[in-house]
């Protein structure tokens, strides 16, 4: 039985919940000896402003792929919140190479993508992998390009040659579904151990060959506020937002503070 949508979640509620989802998940990574860091605008936001970058709208953590694998085995055995991680593994509509966990009565649009409702409101779970060759951080940047061109969709507002790249590139992504990319993606990604290798890497994000780190950047950590909770992150974190973002404590020019988040959010019952 379908459920349906009783009402919008705006800003400030969505990120009430996103911040629900993030202690809980700290807290069992802890309980379980799971290491994990928060990354990308979370971590910069952590460092910037003790809290959410003021135009952003999402949580990121990284974690080594052992433990991720461990994450994802153990965190659904437990049924006291409405929590769930999802991956393409567990889930066929959902076409990304990283987890989310989702809260499982609210329902998320996003208005880029295809299928939209797959998960609902959720934050982000990235695995770090080892690196041998920047080649493998190039490949799997491309196939997660290719994943995003496949789910993405046409709407008003795009320019002619923006439709015209997509319908190329659509046409000749069509022999290859979205888990056959996936799945190579996920062996070249794992192809290294991440405690045996010098350089590691998140190979979920598309510029991923500008984010090989050495691995002693995530040996060790501190605990830094966000969001009036305390939470794990590198502590060589200068040396991962330098790499990421250059000169990270200066703020962008205003016209470029804005969301990158084009999707709206439901309660369901």
């Amino acid at each position: 039985m379908n459920k349906r949508l009783i009402r919008k979640i705006e800003s400030e509620e969505l990120k009430k919940i996103q911040l629900e989802i993030l202690c809980d998940v700290a807290t069992f990574c802890e309980e379980n000896g799971i290491r994990y860091f928060l990354a990308y605008g979370t971590l910069l936001g952590a460092v910037r402003h003790k809290g959410y970058i003021p135009w952003d709208d999402d949580i990121d953590i990284h974690i080594p792929r052992a433990d991720y694998e461990r994450f994802i085995k153990l965190y659904n055995k437990k049924d006291d919140k409405p929590f769930k991680v999802i991956t393409h593994e567990s889930d066929r509509r959902y076409n990304v190479p990283f987890a989310k966990v989702q809260h499982t009565g609210t329902t998320l649009h996003e208005f880029l993508y295809k299928n939209p409702g797959t998960f609902g409101v959720y934050i982000d779970l990235f695995p770090l992998d080892g690196i041998k060759s920047p080649i493998q951080a190039t490949i799997c940047g491309q196939c997660i390009r290719f994943m995003y061109v496949k789910s993405s969709r046409f709407f008003k507002g795009q320019s002619i040659m923006r439709k015209l790249r997509l319908i190329v590139t659509k046409t000749i992504l069509l022999p290859f579904s979205r888990h056959f990319i996936l799945k190579a993606m996920q062996r070249i990604a794992t192809y290294c151990n991440y405690d045996e290798c010098e350089k590691v890497c998140s190979f979920g994000s598309r510029t991923c060959a500008r984010e090989i780190l050495p691995r002693d950047t995530f040996d060790s950590y501190i605990m830094l506020p966000f969001e009036g909770g305390s939470y794990r992150v590198p502590k060589n974190y200068d040396a991962y937002l330098r790499a990421k973002y250059g000169d990270y404590m200066t703020l962008p020019p205003e016209e470029q503070r804005i969301s990158t988040h084009d999707s709206q959010a439901y309660w369901l019952g």
